[in-house]
């Protein structure tokens, strides 16, 4: 079985480059990780990158090209697909926007690696149990984290029945708009800001895509979002698996692996929101040691402060298990903190001593210290769920 990440570097210009693809990604930080305490245990993570990848320095492909992992140029595949797709990437910002690049990598997947099993990963991905154990947990298995920042693909027609939908929609442009009319009714979603997700919404929940239950005992939680635990699901409420993990929840790393519940979590996917509340621990931290900083919340949803619809625009189930919302008192503190996050990456701050980075954040989560310092009863904005 074969892990895969597909990654773009956008064109050079102001905060683009390596820099866009180190504030989009922990490539780096995972590269390192899978090498300490042998997570790689004799599997390869592959890397395809798209985009400027001249762009990457000499330092940063050693990281990535170093064991267990090793890098692949997809930009020739890419450019093909590119082509097929005028229309479709016209509507969705482009071969380097987000949005179009999601729903073009999973047929450039398979081209890449045309029938193998898989498991694929979003860049954002930081691996928290060796691959070799994913490959036993996941092996026969189809389906999604209901998220697709990861999707484990043993079943090859996966990505033939994905192929023909996004033909459909280069086909005929209105066909997006009338799919998400019925599935995504009610909810206060707006399909457009996340298209790739609830385009795999729509398409697992009709059975175009097959989406596997996971078995009553696999050994791991599989959290699409972090900043949303105890919920497990995002995008699709999952089928024959937990909901949520119960509460209080007990969170501990053992031999390097982090557990929650008892169990280990496969992976943390370190997502904006995520990434924020982390960073504004640290910085709170930082900033008066001798002192406990109190709940603290995701500040910044995707650069703007979190409130109730802008969540439920991207997450549709946001009403019936809802992040944690900051309250509307920590405004001011909030844009002070974006503030910073933005001016750190505008000024070309080493990703080292920018707080909001994932370099940063793996440091003092990972290499110095652990999560317990947010999943805890103290900090976490919520009380009940942690022990």
């Amino acid at each position: 079985m074969r892990h895969v990440t597909v990654n773009f570097i956008r064109f050079a210009g102001a905060g683009e480059g390596e820099a866009a693809l180190r504030r989009a990604t922990c490539l780096v930080e995972n590269a390192r990780h899978l090498r300490r305490d042998g997570r790689g245990d004799g599997a390869w993570l592959d890397i395809v990158l798209l985009g400027d990848v001249e762009a990457l320095s000499p330092a940063v492909r050693a990281e990535l090209e170093r064991p267990p992992c090793r890098l692949h140029d997809g930009r020739a595949a890419y450019a093909e697909l590119v082509d097929r797709h005028p229309r479709l990437l016209e509507r969705f910002a482009g071969p380097y926007g987000v949005i179009g690049y999601a729903l073009l990598r999973w047929t450039l997947i398979a081209r890449l690696f045309p029938g193998e099993p898989l498991l694929c990963y979003d860049g954002d991905i930081l691996h928290n149990v060796p691959l070799r154990d994913l490959e036993r947990a996941f092996a026969g298995l189809t389906t999604t984290a209901t998220s697709t920042c990861f999707a484990a693909i043993s079943d090859p027609r996966w990505f033939s029945a994905w192929e023909e939908a996004v033909l459909a929609l280069e086909d005929d442009p209105g066909r997006f708009d009338r799919l998400m009319q019925g599935a995504l009714s009610g909810t206060g979603a707006s399909p457009q800001l996340s298209a790739e997700e609830f385009l795999a919404k729509v398409l697992i929940e009709d059975g175009t895509l097959r989406q596997d239950p996971l078995p009553a005992d696999f050994p791991y939680w599989i959290v699409p979002n972090p900043h949303a635990l105890p919920r497990l699901y995002c995008y699709v409420r999952p089928r024959g698996a937990p909901e949520r993990i119960d509460m209080p929840m007990r969170y501990e790393r053992r031999r390097g692996i982090d557990h929650v519940g008892g169990r280990p979590v496969a992976f943390w996917h370190m997502q904006k929101p995520f990434l924020n509340q982390l960073g504004v621990l640290s910085t709170l931290e930082a900033a008066d040691p001798a002192h406990h900083p109190g709940r603290v919340p995701v500040l910044s949803f995707y650069g703007r402060f979190p409130y109730d619809a802008l969540v439920r625009a991207v997450d549709p189930y946001h009403d019936e298990f809802p992040m944690p919302l900051p309250a509307p008192r920590l405004r001011p503190l909030a844009r002070t903190m974006i503030a910073a996050e933005l001016r750190h990456w505008e000024d070309g701050t080493p990703v080292d001593r920018n707080p909001f980075s994932a370099a940063a954040i793996y440091r003092r989560y990972f290499e110095e210290g652990d999560l317990g310092l947010l999943f805890n009863d103290r900090t976490w904005p919520e009380p009940g769920i942690w022990t």
